[in-house]
């Protein structure tokens, strides 16, 4: 009966959302909207209700929102579908498939290890080691997505090893550190981010030769200082508390353990401990079992009707002797803690001759793309290169490549970053900006109201403005003239701006949003709760800003 009573209330919204799209597409265009504008936002808005309900799969809704957008709209097909002729979209199919060769081959895993050992084993350090990860990796590959596709399951596959639950607190935590690291560096160095080339392309010819690659971090340091600190110490806050890796709490019918439970038995072996009491249906069984190759299924099951803790084994002589000591003590309260500073020993071996393989082709490609400025060859030429030499030497298969890459995460991302093309076909763009220039003039009064200013309103149209590029590209054509009348330098107008560019409450806002979420199929954590999360990211950009008000006035930005 509740399944049902869910059912219908997803088809109501749906409905709902449906005649909302009809209604406003019937009626009158919007002020200074053409039908075409208008028909557009009534779709998306249409859109946007059912992949809340999730009344249908996300890619197929965006395939009917596509469809509408041609048919109803009067879009044109290549704008409606331009980033599956885009380099982006490709790129990102040669970064999903970087992350299978490195699944399949081991060597994801054997990294995850490695970061784990490096850092202590506590929540706390594993948070500081993604954002480290992210903020030295940045200023190498340009490209936001590419980073949060490739990083995204090395972040997930160090929660496994931890035991953390996965869609967990402690998951959302790493996952969101994971990409507070790799965003927050973008916009403090050019290089970090194609889109901090679009925007020092915006500005006039004398504040570039101002503005070099080394000035612009030095004017940008105070708010990525400021953004890390704050955010690891919120994420700490919100995730480091009431739920500890390993222990009972979390493993009770948590879904993700019967891989890591999986995972661990192939290091050392593993014994499974059932519920002490569950007498309707497994009185007769022994309270535990050893190395059994079913228990992984055994144990979920289980878990749904009883509860179930898991021990790690007791005898692991060569290299989790030490382990084994403290397992027998904590056994006595549910379990070993994996919450401290207890070191991970490899237990892998030396690296096979696939994992050679893999490392030689991820190294070379992470090469080319840091290097893209100097031999001028595309990042996504890179890419396929890489996809095509994982083949040739025989890293991953045809099977692993059908079955290892999300292609409805990758059509789902392909039509919803075409909403940029989009929404400039019907004029949507242009409208927003020319809505809006007033309320950027009444700001111009006061530096502080100015920044934030800036900050809130790109937030509010970056829900109407999908790309970035555009939109700064947008704004700077309003902001520039105004900066000169007002006296303020136009760099600080376009990084308070690129600042605050990025959201994701809704997936269709942010590419590398998309590409992270999606490269681990959104299995480390819920939409929900990072959509949460962006509201106190975009709080922290904006702190940073303030903070950094005073720092520009001495500067002579300001």
């Amino acid at each position: 009966m509740k399944e049902e009573a869910k059912r219908r209330i997803k088809l109501g919204c749906a409905a709902a959302g449906a005649l909302v799209a009809a209604l406003l597409i019937a009626t009158c265009p919007i002020p200074g909207l053409s039908y075409q504008a208008t028909a557009v936002l009534g779709i998306l808005i249409m859109a946007i209700v059912w992949w809340i309900t999730g009344v249908l799969p996300e890619f197929v809704t965006a395939v009917v929102m596509a469809v509408l957008f041609v048919v109803v709209a009067g879009i044109s097909v290549g704008a409606t579908f331009s980033t599956f002729a885009s380099s982006t979209w490709w790129l990102l199919l040669s970064a999903f498939t970087l992350g299978v060769g490195m699944k399949t081959s081991g060597l994801m895993r054997r990294i995850a290890l490695a970061i784990v050992r490096k850092f202590p084993r506590t929540f706390r350090c594993q948070v500081i080691a993604q954002l480290v990860t992210g903020t030295v990796l940045g200023p190498l590959i340009p490209s936001l997505a590419v980073k949060g596709a490739m990083l995204a399951p090395l972040a997930m596959s160090i929660g496994d090893e931890l035991g953390y639950e996965r869609q967990g607190k402690r998951a959302t935590g790493l996952f969101a550190a994971m990409l507070v690291g790799i965003r927050t560096v973008a916009p403090t160095i050019v290089s970090a981010s194609v889109t901090g080339y679009a925007l020092m392309a915006t500005l006039p010819a004398d504040v570039q030769e101002q503005f070099n690659m080394a000035s612009w971090f030095v004017a940008a340091l105070p708010w990525l200082v400021v953004v890390l600190a704050l955010n690891y110490f919120l994420i700490m806050g919100m995730y480091g508390r009431g739920e500890k890796a390993g222990s009972s709490s979390e493993t009770v019918g948590a879904p993700g353990n019967a891989q890591s439970l999986k995972q661990s038995s192939l290091r050392c072996g593993t014994r499974f401990v059932g519920a002490a009491e569950c007498a309707d249906s497994r009185q007769g069984e022994a309270p535990g079992t050893v190395g059994a190759p079913g228990n992984a299924q055994s144990l979920e099951q289980s878990s749904l009707r009883c509860g179930t803790r898991f021990v790690g084994a007791a005898e692991c002589a060569d290299s989790r002797r030490d382990e084994a000591e403290s397992s027998a003590v904590e056994s006595s309260r549910g379990g070993t803690d994996l919450d401290d500073n207890q070191t991970i020993p490899d237990g892998l071996g030396p690296l096979s001759a696939v994992e050679k393989r893999m490392l030689a082709i991820i190294l070379m490609t992470v090469v080319l793309w840091a290097t893209e400025p100097f031999h001028h060859v595309s990042a996504m030429a890179v890419g396929l290169a890489a996809l095509v030499f994982m083949f040739v030497l025989k890293v991953i298969d045809v099977p692993a490549f059908k079955s290892g890459v999300n292609w409805t995460s990758l059509l789902f991302i392909g039509i919803a970053l075409g909403l940029g093309s989009v929404f400039a076909e019907a004029g949507l763009n242009d409208w927003v900006m020319q809505t809006c220039g007033p309320a950027f003039q009444a700001l111009a009064g006061n530096p502080y109201l100015l920044v934030l200013g800036i900050g809130v309103i790109t937030v509010v149209l970056r829900f109407l403005i999908v790309s970035e590029v555009a939109y700064l590209n947008l704004l700077m054509a309003f902001l520039v003239p105004m900066a000169a009348s007002v006296g303020v330098n136009p760099w600080v107008l376009g990084f308070s701006a690129y600042a605050l560019v990025i959201a994701w409450f809704a997936k269709y806002q942010s590419p590398i949003y998309l590409a992270a979420f999606y490269a681990v199929d959104g299995k480390m954590a819920k939409h929900s709760e990072l959509a949460k999360y962006c509201g106190v990211y975009l709080a922290t950009c904006l702190a940073g800003l303030v903070v950094c008000v005073p720092y520009w006035q001495w500067m002579g930005l300001l």
